[in-house]
């Protein structure tokens, strides 16, 4: 049987808040192993948000930041950061709108000292706690990020921020109040090709399971493209293929649908 190669999101699909990885993903990670297939996380987070006892389950490596930073077998195939020069102008572009940032690169996290978002759908002081080692203030000084994620509020104008930064980012709306900011031209499936390419995998054998907006061009490109229960509306419609809820053993079932273990 040819070597297939799967691709996992992380949010929603891999884990969730409230049960963080299912048993069965688990075990379902070890059976595609036992088999003798790759297995790849693809995630929007950077790479410096992706636990290591995630990465300890069996994976091969990291597609990371929307596309923009690439792993495998904990060798690094590209990882783009963004020049200096476009970070700093973004930051006061979002700044001057009350749009909050978070810079994510590969080692560390960026964000100011602020905590207006606190108590609506982004906790400030949550997020500061789940990545405290991470985390450093966007004081000017130099550093290596990847792309940006937006949290906005009722005083913030994102629409008119955007503007100013579009000729070097692409956008992707999760909601109204929780944008990323991705460098122009890279999503998932600029990762994927990379990987497959890098390891000589036919497109024919590329598999892939996910659940949100920045996961539809990569559920669009491999041959079988996944949706879990839980996903996004527009993904169920667009998506041919799906799976159960991350709750009642999705990933499990979908591997098991594909022959995959």
């Amino acid at each position: 049987m040819e070597r297939k190669i799967v691709f996992f999101d992380i949010d929603g699909t891999l884990y969730n808040n409230k049960i963080g990885v299912p048993e069965s993903t688990v075990q379902g990670i070890k059976e595609l192993k036992d088999k003798g297939h790759l297995a790849f996380i693809s995630t929007g987070r950077a790479r410096a948000m992706i636990p290591q006892d995630l990465i300890d389950l069996g994976f091969d490596g990291v597609l990371a930041a929307c596309g923009a930073y690439v792993e495998c077998s904990g060798n690094v195939i590209y990882n783009i950061d963004l020049e200096k020069e476009i970070a700093d102008y973004a930051v006061n572009v979002l700044r001057k709108y009350n749009v909050f940032c978070v810079l994510e690169g590969q080692d560390y996290l960026y964000m100011d000292e602020d905590n207006f978002l606190d108590g609506g759908l982004f906790s400030v002081t949550k997020f500061k706690s789940q990545y405290s080692e991470k985390i450093k203030p966007i004081n000017g000084e130099e550093y290596r990020i990847n792309k940006i994620t937006c949290r906005t509020n009722k005083n913030s104008n994102f629409e008119e921020a955007f503007k100013s930064l579009e000729n070097n980012f692409d956008c992707i709306y999760h909601n109204t109040e929780f944008i990323e900011l991705v460098p122009k031209g890279f999503t998932k499936v600029k990762g994927i090709e990379a990987i497959i390419k890098h390891l000589g995998i036919f497109i024919e054998d590329t598999y892939a399971f996910g659940d949100s907006l920045n996961d539809i061009d990569m559920l669009q490109y491999v041959r079988y493209g996944i949706a879990m229960g839980n996903s996004n509306p527009e993904i169920l419609e667009k998506v041919r293929y799906k799976t159960d809820n991350i709750e009642n053993d999705g990933i499990y079932k979908g591997l098991k649908q594909f022959k995959l273990i």
